[in-house]
């Protein structure tokens, strides 16, 4: 931890960040972010200073340096300002678009995968930002635009999209329906069929790496129930909260029941599950293990205030980007998700009356209980 203050210290320090190269600010984000760490001064610096070569167009950017940089900020729950994603906005549309609209030969020059497509998209979801120019070129680098995707797949020399894409299109796609509806994005008719090679079922680690996971039904949703969440069920089946483990919404159920906002694909599929769930009164409870957090360090300044839900900061703890995102889309869905950190359950040393009171008290929080 001592290191990566002091190197963060290094960074943000005054004139410093700009002598480093556009792969020099996205590599040292990106490392941070994929520990799970969080200097807010750093990455705010970072913003900054890429802020400002994007506007000013001082330096070429690949797009794999553009992705790393918002993949990082909405990993960490960095919040940037909406000027630096306008800044890569119009930075990308002025290099893939001319007067024809959209280029191909220009997107594939810039990007030359479309995962970093999509892990642009899924920032600009995560962080609740959906510029117009710039969602309309995702979409069409990572679908097209005449539901080909045997087009898409020779354009980009790959096999399809991967699984995580997918997954993430899904994300973006309900997001931006009930956040920016006027953007109109959809999906291809029948789609996921014929965009992507995806893996049957497989036994995985769970969540937190202690027991073997449960796997769903759905080609895109790896469902884990680790030995912290058997626990706390069985707190809460003591305490008479009625509830089913890994309660799985599909996006039948998500149309049906926002059949003027969403725009999904007749196929059915699985990929909202929450760990504990009252169906009945629409009360979740989310069993957050290490993987749903990201260490902050450094005081970080008051976030702004937005429409977006944005979840507390939890002591030298903040709720990491997908993390976030989830608890936005269910909260749309009027579900009231409450959350369980591993580290308050596990203080209580396997006391059962203890955490039955633990759980009593998280349950009378809600709203709908």
């Amino acid at each position: 931890k001592g290191l990566f203050v002091e190197a963060a210290r290094a960074v943000a320090s005054a004139g410093a960040v700009a002598s480093y190269s556009n792969q020099d600010l996205s590599n040292t984000v990106w490392s941070f972010a994929t520990l799970g760490l969080l200097h807010s001064a750093l990455f705010k610096s970072v913003e900054n200073e890429v802020k400002s070569r994007l506007m000013n167009n001082r330096t070429k950017f690949r797009g794999q340096e553009i992705s790393n940089l918002l993949w990082s900020f909405a990993t960490v729950n960095a919040q940037p300002d909406p000027s630096f994603i306008d800044a890569m906005s119009h930075y990308i549309a002025g290099v893939c678009t001319g007067r024809d609209g959209i280029r191909e030969q220009s997107l594939t020059s810039l990007f030359t995968q479309r995962q970093e497509l999509a892990n642009l998209a899924w920032g600009c979801a995560v962080v609740g930002q959906y510029p117009k120019d710039l969602m309309n070129i995702l979409y069409a680098g990572l679908l097209g635009t005449n539901n080909d995707p045997d087009h898409m797949r020779r354009v980009f020399n790959d096999d399809g999209l991967e699984k995580s894409s997918i997954m993430t299109l899904y994300y973006v796609q309900i997001a931006a329906d009930i956040e920016a509806p006027e953007l109109k994005l959809a999906l291809p008719e029948g789609f996921p069929n014929g965009w992507g090679v995806m893996d049957g079922q497989q036994r995985t680690r769970s969540k937190d790496g202690d027991d073997l996971a449960q796997q769903s039904s759905s080609i895109l949703l790896t469902l884990t129930v680790s030995k912290l969440q058997r626990h706390v069920g069985s707190a809460f089946d003591a305490i008479g909260f009625d509830h089913e483990l890994e309660y799985v919404i599909d996006t039948n159920q998500i149309r049906d029941e926002l059949p003027n906002e969403i725009v999904l694909t007749q196929s059915p599929m699985e990929f909202l599950s929450i760990d504990l769930a009252n169906v009945e009164k629409r009360i979740g409870v989310e069993v957050d293990g290490p993987g749903h957090f990201v260490h902050l360090l450094d005081k970080p300044p008051r976030r702004r205030e937005s429409e977006i839900i944005i979840l507390d900061d939890m002591g030298d703890n903040r709720f990491n980007g997908p993390t976030t995102l989830k608890h936005r889309l269910l909260s749309h869905l009027d579900w009231d998700i409450i959350h369980l950190p591993y580290w308050e359950f596990q203080k209580l040393d396997g006391d059962s009356r203890q955490q039955q009171d633990y759980c009593r008290n998280l349950i009378q929080s809600s709203n709908k209980w």
